[in-house]
């Protein structure tokens, strides 16, 4: 067993920041809803929780916009599969790499944001971060 506690007197949750902030970063969006509303006092846990909610609906986002590429594209001889290979590898490996970033950083307790997602986020819901 590590030394770091497994219980936060100061949190709603009960978990550690670095706990709640990795189930958070784990299961993005829904563990972001639940932990934004759930937990109020620890900033660390809120924190993964927003970018939680921000990596997982800009997930969600991108795929949508995929399919609709892909209903277009797929009527063009070799090009369009092609095309549609290499953005599909693209998405998926990027996605991944992520939110394993994420979750990495958040089980570590570090106050990371995802590359881009996070500032275009934030300007878009202002009154969302802690």
């Amino acid at each position: 067993m590590s030394g770091s506690p497994t219980s936060n007197p100061n949190s709603d949750t009960g978990l550690a920041s670095h706990i709640a902030s990795g189930i958070s970063a784990f299961f993005p969006p829904l563990a972001g809803v639940i932990f934004y509303f759930i937990e109020k006092k620890d900033q660390l846990a809120r924190h993964w929780a927003v970018q939680s909610i921000f990596f997982g609906v800009s997930w969600i986002v991108l795929w949508i916009a995929y399919s609709i590429l892909a209903a277009i594209f797929v009527h063009i001889p070799f090009l369009g599969p092609l095309l549609l290979g290499l953005l599909y590898l693209v998405l998926l490996f990027g996605g991944f790499i992520l939110w394993l970033l994420g979750v990495i950083n958040a089980f570590q307790g570090k106050k990371w944001e995802y590359p881009i997602i996070s500032a275009q986020c934030k300007k878009l819901f202002p009154k969302l971060v802690p």
